[in-house]
């Protein structure tokens, strides 16, 4: 462990009650302690462990996203993100990192409508400020998916077209 670890009483305290009770949320805070000390393998492990006993805890997904993401696993990054998202749509440090690390590229050719336009896309183009995108991906979810609460939503977010 980091010499400094060994030195933080706060750390120190959340560490003891999770070797108490390894069913404790306080495995996420301990995880990105271990990011701010360059232990991300650690990190990722202990939110690995972590989220077998709490699958659902928000703040677990979006510590082992962002060491995934230290790693340069983005794939790996973008499936806690989504979990993240789809649990909390607006949920401003999810969408902060995919703003930050997910630059949706350019086509190459244009993509058969659906084949790209996705609710993650949509809020990444939203998250950007790219509102006119963000509209065409939800307007083309909401085709192919009349019923779909989640583009609905995230579309009258987006406010009225100017």
């Amino acid at each position: 462990m980091h010499p400094d670890l060994l030195n933080n009483s706060t750390f120190l305290r959340y560490y003891s009650q999770w070797q108490e009770n390894p069913t404790s949320i306080v495995f996420a805070p301990i995880a990105e302690y271990f990011r701010l000390y360059g232990m991300v393998d650690e990190a990722i492990q202990t939110c690995q462990v972590g989220l077998k006993q709490n699958p659902q805890l928000i703040s677990g997904h979006l510590a082992l996203a962002k060491a995934y993401l230290d790693k340069k696993e983005n794939e790996k990054a973008l499936l806690h993100l989504d979990f993240v998202l789809k649990t909390i749509p607006n949920h401003e440090k999810a969408l902060e990192l995919l703003k930050n690390h997910f630059v949706p590229p350019p086509p190459v050719s244009p993509p058969k409508s659906g084949a790209w336009e996705t609710l993650t896309m949509a809020k990444i183009f939203a998250a950007q400020g790219h509102v006119d995108k963000a509209r065409h991906v939800y307007e083309v979810i909401l085709k192919r998916e009349p019923e779909n609460q989640e583009a609905k939503k995230g579309l009258q977010n987006l406010g009225e077209t100017p």
